[in-house]
């Protein structure tokens, strides 16, 4: 840590944590110095080291409060919580007590990001955004060494808080995935955030027991896209997408850049054409190159595009895209395509599902398959569907009904159901068995399976199909 000013101010601090808090919190301190520093800040006691902040969050099945006692046990200089047990050690730690630990741990996190002050840039939507990120990290490696970015899927109102604390005074690049699953979030979330550059993948159907319906999605997704540009930075706007493009029009400032597969490039444009798995790129007055797409499917190398347009948009060169591309790992679960020792190909794509990814992935079997194969469709419940979820299960059939070739569909889950009765009337030709467990599932698939054969793996997140994968590769 250097000894100049801006980065004494820029060190975490107990004044720091203090200031943020805006006087919510009762400091319980013997003796408190505003001075002392402190060390990184976590919300799970077995993380913590000597001199970390300990943030006390509650959760659905769990309350951090419970392990306060841990934390301190484990050397934590401080501690964030709504109530401190009274048997636990006080002597020497900077105890915050706070009417709401997370509304807190929140303010904390937008307060360093205003003091550390890198360049932020968000991405959003309803599908495609963790695939997207990890894109875009892999690219920024190599214009910034000092980079941080959003582990996995830690996109909501704690996630967010967490990667912004990762933050440190030498960061020069973050990039945040932000998700919501209800009218209000995004805004919250914007206003904590405050990227200088916005993506919003794709509109979907998402989380639509609370958001409803694909209008009130698509304005609260695009909501960063129009914050972003009034508030001076640059959203970058995918034209492919209904939902998304008439934002080209409607966001007046000049802070917008489009991009579209297949659509003629121009000052504002990022255009893409792929052949095989090679993205051909042009626009922003770059002249056109190309680089390899790391992932399957149409959907992918969209993906791929709007994360290049975003890199091209904070400088970063043709040369450095594709060098960062060589580090680019996807995250579990999400478009993997795999082979078995027999030869057969594997999709795994079994991380989360809705309508969209479902009809992404039944894309990329088409496309791959080998004529003499059968694709197996292993799917299982999509979730948060609301009431929409029979319909939107059902719609899958027609999709199912295009697939070319031999299909064989192994169901499992309730809700699939509806797509068997469904499958039943709209294409008969596609043979269908539904499963009571996973494993049972894998079974059914290894006693047919040839080695040109194409699997797909899909499904929400609660109905584990990872264990399909794990039982198949065994």
């Amino acid at each position: 840590m250097s000894s100049d000013p801006k980065s004494k101010r820029l060190t975490l601090t107990a004044g720091v944590v203090r200031d943020a808090l805006r006087g919510k919190a009762k400091i319980v301190a013997p003796k408190f110095d505003e001075n002392r520093q402190l060390g990184k800040v976590s919300t799970d006691s077995r993380s913590i080291t000597a001199g970390d902040l300990f943030v006390a969050l509650k959760g659905e099945s769990f309350d951090g409060h419970d392990y306060i006692a841990e934390a301190v046990k484990k050397g934590a200089a401080a501690v964030l919580c709504e109530k401190y047990p009274a048997d636990t050690i006080q002597d020497g730690i900077d105890i915050f007590l706070v009417e709401d630990a997370l509304a807190s741990f929140r303010l904390l996190a937008s307060q360093w990001r205003e003091l550390v002050d890198p360049t932020v840039i968000a991405v959003a939507g309803s599908v495609g955004k963790t695939t997207t990120k990890d894109l875009l990290a892999a690219i920024l490696s190599k214009k910034s060494k000092n980079l941080v970015w959003t582990k996995g899927s830690q996109n909501g109102f704690i996630g967010l808080a967490m990667t912004l604390m990762e933050i440190k005074p030498e960061t020069e690049l973050a990039v945040i995935e932000v998700g919501i699953d209800a009218p209000g979030a995004m805004i919250q979330h914007i206003d904590m955030v405050r990227p200088e550059v916005s993506l919003v993948t794709a509109i979907s159907e998402e989380h639509l027991e609370w958001l409803l319906n694909l209008e009130t999605i698509a304005r609260e997704e695009n909501l960063i896209l129009e914050e972003t540009s009034r508030a001076g930075g640059t959203s970058i706007i995918n034209l492919d997408d209904p939902w998304i493009a008439p934002l080209m029009q409607s966001i007046k400032e000049t802070g917008k850049i489009g991009f579209t597969l297949g659509g003629i490039s121009g000052p504002q444009v990022v255009s893409g054409k792929i052949t095989g798995n090679v993205l051909e790129v042009e626009g922003l007055g770059r002249k056109k190159f190309s680089v390899d797409c790391p992932l399957p499917g149409e959907h992918n190398a969209r993906n791929l595009l709007g994360a290049i347009a975003t890199a091209l948009v904070v400088g970063v060169s043709p040369g450095e895209i594709t060098e960062g591309l060589l580090s680019f790992v996807a995250s579990g679960g999400r478009s993997q395509l795999e082979n078995l020792k027999s030869g057969a190909k594997v999709l795994c794509d079994f991380y989360n599902a809705n309508p969209a990814s479902m009809r992404a992935a039944f894309k990329v079997a088409s496309e791959g398959r080998h004529k003499s194969g059968t694709i197996w469709l292993c799917l299982a419940d999509m979730k948060e569907l609301g009431e929409a979820e029979e319909a939107l299960h059902r719609a899958l059939a027609a999709d199912i009904a295009s697939v070319p070739g031999d299909v064989r569909l192994m169901l499992y889950g309730e809700r699939m159901k509806w797509l068997s009765a469904e499958l039943a009337t709209v294409a008969p030709r596609v043979k269908i068995n539904h499963f009571l467990s996973q494993d049972l599932m894998a079974a059914g698939v290894k006693a047919g399976l040839k080695p040109e054969d194409f699997i797909v793996i899909k499904g929400s997140r609660s109905m584990r199909m990872e264990k399909v994968w794990e039982s198949l590769k065994s």
